[in-house]
């Protein structure tokens, strides 16, 4: 399967054990993200399959860590430290325009496409496809991408800018509640006073929250040695408030540098994404690994590109991206800010969102930590099948399915 000719841009099931046990921790470890680790076949498959899942995995790469981008795309601008250098001194409104007349002005990337990318999927796809004819299989079974049976997946992430989002969070919070979802709230540590009691009353109800950097400067990853001078302050606020996950501060990044840090996963790759500073994305609706981390790109289309720079009402696109990853079983991750959408008609829009995805109910409602410890679990789990049984062994198979790939909404 060459890269060149893989590239082409557009239900029965087993329960093992029945339990809904949490999911024990696991050492933090790195996992493979070749398409034998992603299907999770039966593991007697894999001698057989042994140069298909080499060259997946280089794929793979090509697309997780945005390869099809020049070097220098693969990092922040050198334009955005200007930028930074006055931002504190621009009126927020007059940021927005300016930002969103430079969108407007920006070249236009014919890849990923946005708001929806299939290439990644597509490969997935084929590679199955071109491996059960080689094996001469119709259908198979494999481990579930998702626990207890579920198809999909939601989790929903905040990054909060000012005190006017943190002031918006319990609002936002309670109206999560309402339609039984939890979330996620990511801090940056050292640009605002953060309401520490808030937090943990929040945490009471079941919330989680990850460090989202030290401050929307530019600094973190504009040269080395600002990282290897804020990095480890970074870190030490982050243990210091038990928070296990990072997204990068405007999602301005250098993967080789984040997996140095010690988070448990991270949180600042999109699977498509042009309007950002840094534009690309990993064309993945899935979790994968990064190096040690759990990467848990955000999957649905920020509040603040639709209110501010595209100028449309949210729900529209929102609406149209969840129900085409939810058709895939994916992972519907969502990026909303309480600065922008946690007050007024823009709430409005937030819990129509939520009705939406209250209605998909065979989708696994998860926080950040809850999906990486599991992606962890089913990467170590193994399958194995005698005639038509298939077992399923490794931490946390007690909340594993194995399920035959004819029924997979990603297959279909």
């Amino acid at each position: 399967m060459a890269l060149s000719a893989s590239i082409d841009t557009r239900e029965p099931s087993v329960r093992i054990e029945p339990s809904r046990a949490s999911l024990a921790p696991t050492r933090a470890r790195g996992g493979s993200n070749d398409a034998f680790s992603f299907w999770k076949l039966p593991q007697d498959w894999e001698a057989a399959l042994e140069c298909e899942i080499a060259e997946s995995k280089a794929i793979a790469q090509h697309y997780l860590f945005e390869e099809y981008l020049a070097r220098e795309d693969r990092r922040p601008p050198s334009r955005m430290q200007a930028y930074y250098a006055i931002k504190s001194l621009i009126p927020a409104a007059v940021r927005h325009r300016l930002n969103s007349a430079a969108i407007k002005m920006r070249a236009k990337r014919e890849f990923p496409r946005w708001p929806c990318e299939s290439a990644l999927v597509d490969y997935w796809r084929d590679w199955l496809r071109i491996s059960l004819h080689a094996l001469k299989m119709s259908d198979a079974w494999h481990i579930g991408f998702w626990p207890d049976g579920m198809k999909s997946c939601i989790v929903l992430t905040h990054d909060v800018e000012s005190p006017l989002g943190m002031s918006r969070m319990e609002r936002m919070a309670d109206l999560e509640e309402r339609y039984n979802f939890r979330s996620s709230w990511n801090l940056p540590l050292a640009q605002y006073e953060i309401d520490w009691k808030l937090v943990e009353r929040l945490r009471q109800r079941g919330f989680e929250f990850g460090a989202h950097g030290l401050s929307h400067d530019g600094r973190f990853f504009r040269s080395e040695s600002d990282f290897t001078e804020l990095a480890p302050l970074l870190q030490e606020r982050a243990r210091e408030h038990g928070l296990n996950g990072f997204r990068a501060p405007s999602t301005l990044r250098r993967g080789e540098w984040i997996t140095r840090l010690s988070f448990d996963f991270d949180c600042s790759f999109s699977d498509s994404d042009p309007y950002e500073p840094q534009p690309g994305g990993t064309c993945s609706v899935f979790p994968f690994f990064l190096a040690h981390m759990v990467e848990l790109p955000y999957t649905m289309p920020q509040d603040h590109t639709l209110i501010h720079l595209l100028h449309r009402s949210p729900m529209e696109i929102w609406a149209m991206k969840a129900k085409w990853i939810e058709s895939l079983g994916g992972m519907i991750l969502t990026l909303v800010h309480p600065d922008y959408c946690g007050s007024g008609n823009y709430l409005d829009e937030y819990e129509n969102l939520l009705k939406q995805l209250n209605d998909f109910q065979s989708a696994w409602r998860a926080l950040p930590s809850e999906v990486s410890a599991w992606w962890r679990c089913r990467d170590r789990m193994q399958l194995t099948v005698r005639g038509d049984f298939p077992s399923i062994a490794g931490p946390g198979s007690d909340r594993a399915v194995a399920r035959m790939l004819s029924s997979e909404p990603l297959v279909d």
